[in-house]
């Protein structure tokens, strides 16, 4: 793997601020020293783009890496959708811990880490938490959606070779849920020629809270040289605590420990044909709850969260030279368990299993040719199980089945010009969904099918080759659900009206972007308009202070502008700023909940705003030293998930410094949050919980590479 030229870069830290991970540091490496990627399938090797090795002095042009946004290999820079990529090598440099941060550093998207091993994702103000994914969640091959509420499990950033987010509607070849965008995050597959590996040790310590350590390590095992290859990768970590408990005078209650592992094999029969084997498993023990807290940074009430999944798939692809053939074949798993109190005066107990299986065949062209294409077959099979009881009420319990297929097209042509293209797609997905939801006094069904036809088009303009303009519309697509039954009971009780059924919801986006290259290659602008118009949005309705039940809304209206400017004027020295405007919106008056026409949609920040500096200096021959700063802004998320008050303004600021040596040996000190940010990240609730930031924490960081 070839060193992107001499760009500052930084080893693994325990869970860095967003701060240290802002997208510009990800975006100047991700298109330093012109470099880009050739790929086999998903996954990447970096070679210059003239094949030469990457200058080590004096590099000023950004180039860009090849992706699989539409499912076919491309250079970033000539892709017409608004998307960030981050290199594996920028993850391990950066010290990503948690894809939700690769997230939450993108402008015009976000996420907040409700702790215990889930979070919230939000894309260009879509974003709730109810009903299947409103953004794709993909890990390889393997699409994660949930049954009867998203699903995005936090996924550990060690051994990645890409994460890729694509904004705005992504339906025509990602499918149901991908409404906001979808985020894919593509694992390093096995090398079939080179034994290789990296361990590494971290220990932090968090003010005011309690300590925390991670131990990684990865290996790369060549079995038959050209034909078959193991890659096996784990981490185990403590994240530090840091809330108190009020009633029992408990400290740093929300420690959690975090366990990963993955294996992967691939076997290459002929050099046409690959297959790849892979079994991912994640577990995640939370007894002290998560990140919620009152403003003093303690709780009155928590469950504990206990998160456990786990996948298995399997991937073939075949290159015809010039088409290619894949499959895939994907089971994943979750079970979540909750234990404790809903607030200070309600018990809170429940279990949830989703199970998901899906199959994709699709064909593709390859190269560069007149006319690019895409088409394919999807099948999901998806099954959630839910046990729970809330306080003294009864029991209840819930079963819903989703049997969904989809076909699908995308075809490119370059027009007689060859500097314009346009895209058209077209995908038909259908879903038959049988619930039911029980109790001991009443049951509740819903046997029904939902299908959508849902297409996008683009065109695209390249005055230059390093320039792109493009125009876009798409459209996506989410099913209905049933209501659970003990929501229904408790409304009655309570006098509040909720409907059996959730509609399905769907959005059209309108874009319109560039990306370009200035100054010979040294400065990278980037920047995109949209609008959304989001119809029968599911929201919460309150029917006590903590517990809710479901319905439509009118919908929602979103706009905004994405920005990003990285300016690169030698090699060892990198500026960045970048951020987003998003004014999301109910379009209607709820009845019955606290959102009226003109409300923020929840958990949307309006104003975004990152800022960075990297630089890198030579110590000795072998030896180099590296510093960073950056800093975050998110204004207040105003919306709370049912009642409550609005969210604070939240600021953070990271820095590091450490050597990297050419001997595979690397140290650094870092201080993240150093801010010391304790604002609410949501919207607090009626009791006055949000989740919170880490508070400043000072951390060490060693690892070795062979």
């Amino acid at each position: 793997m070839n060193r992107i030229a001499r760009f500052p870069s930084f080893p693994s830290t325990p869970r860095p601020a967003r701060a240290a991970l802002c997208l510009g540091i990800a975006t100047a490496l991700l298109f330093a020293s012109g470099v880009h990627a050739q790929e086999s399938g998903d996954n990447a090797t970096v070679t210059t783009t003239d094949g030469a090795q990457p200058k080590a002095e004096g590099v000023k042009e950004l180039g860009s890496v090849t992706v699989t946004a539409r499912k076919r290999n491309e250079r970033q820079l000539d892709v017409p959708i608004a998307m960030s990529a981050v290199t594996g090598e920028q993850i391990d440099a950066f010290g990503i811990t948690n894809v939700a941060e690769i997230i939450a550093m993108t402008p015009g998207a976000g996420s907040v880490d409700n702790g215990g091993g889930f979070t919230q994702v939000q894309i260009r103000g879509v974003s709730s938490s109810l009903g299947g994914n409103d953004n794709g969640y993909y890990l390889d091959e393997i699409p994660f959606t949930g049954v009867s509420v998203p699903w995005y499990p936090e996924a550990r950033s060690w051994d990645i070779d890409r994460v890729e987010i694509l904004k705005g509607p992504q339906g025509t070849l990602f499918g149901e849920g991908s409404m906001g965008g979808t985020v894919r995050i593509l694992t390093r597959k096995p090398d079939f020629n080179v034994f290789e590996g990296a361990i590494e040790a971290s220990a932090s310590t968090t003010q005011g809270g309690s300590n925390g350590w991670g131990g990684k390590a990865v290996v790369n095992i060549p079995l038959i040289d050209d034909r078959l290859a193991a890659r096996v990768a784990v981490t185990d970590e403590k994240l530090s605590g840091w809330t108190d408990d009020n009633n029992t005078g408990d400290k740093d209650i929300n420690e959690q420990r975090v366990k990963t592992g993955r294996v992967k094999v691939r076997f290459a029969p002929v050099d046409q044909w690959t297959m790849d084997l892979a079994y991912w498993k994640y577990k995640s023990e939370a007894p002290g709850g998560g990140n919620g807290a009152l403003d003093d940074l303690t709780t009155s009430s928590f469950y504990s969260n206990d998160d456990e999944w786990h996948t298995a798939s399997f991937v073939s692809t075949y290159d015809f030279g010039g088409s290619e053939l894949f499959y895939s074949f994907a089971d994943a798993e979750l079970d979540y368990a909750n234990d404790g109190m809903l607030n200070p005066t309600t018990t809170y107990v429940s279990n949830i299993n989703l199970q998901v299986r899906t199959q994709e065949l699709r064909w593709s062209s390859t190269g560069d040719r007149t006319v690019d294409w895409t088409v394919g077959y999807y099948l999901r099979e998806a099954e959630r199980n839910d046990a729970s009881q809330v306080g003294g009420a009864p029991p209840s319990r819930s079963t819903q089945t989703n049997d969904a297929y989809a076909f699908f097209g995308e075809v490119t042509v370059k027009l007689p010009d060859p500097r314009w293209a346009v895209t058209g797609g077209l995908r038909y997905f259908s879903d038959d969904v049988d619930a039911i939801s029980v109790s001991t006094t009443r049951t509740s069904t819903l046997d029904a099918k939902f299908d959508s036809w849902n297409p996008r088009v683009s065109l695209s303009y390249k005055p230059q080759e390093d320039t792109t303009l493009y125009a876009s519309a798409a459209r996506g697509f989410r099913s209905g659900q049933l209501q659970p039954i003990s929501s229904i009971l408790l409304a009655e009780a309570n006098g509040v009206e909720l409907p059996s059924t959730i509609s399905p919801d769907s959005i059209t986006t309108y874009e319109v972007g560039a990306k370009s290259l200035f100054l010979d290659g040294s400065l990278l602008v980037e920047g995109a308009v949209f609008y959304s118009d989001w119809k029968d949005v599911a929201v919460r309705v309150p029917i006590t202070s903590t517990i809710n039940g479901l319905t439509n809304s009118k919908g929602t209206e979103n706009k905004g502008v994405e920005v990003n400017v990285v300016y690169t004027p030698t090699a060892s020295l990198m500026l960045q700023v970048g951020g987003s405007i998003i004014d999301a919106t109910y379009v209607a008056d709820v009845p019955g909940t606290p959102l009226n026409k003109g409300t923020d949609v929840y958990n949307v920040p309006r104003n975004s705003f990152t800022a960075s500096a990297a630089y890198s200096w030579d110590v000795a021959a072998d030896l180099r030293g590296v510093v960073r700063s950056g800093v975050v802004y998110d204004s207040a998320r105003e919306t709370a998930l049912t009642a409550g008050s609005p969210g604070d303004e939240i600021t953070m600021l990271d820095a590091r410094i450490g050597v990297e040596s050419d001997n595979g040996w690397s140290a650094f000190l870092y201080g993240e949050n150093l801010t010391n940010e304790d604002g609410a990240l949501n919207a607090r609730t009626t009791l006055g919980v949000a989740n919170r930031l880490r508070p400043r924490t000072y951390g060490v960081v060693f690892r070795y590479s062979f």
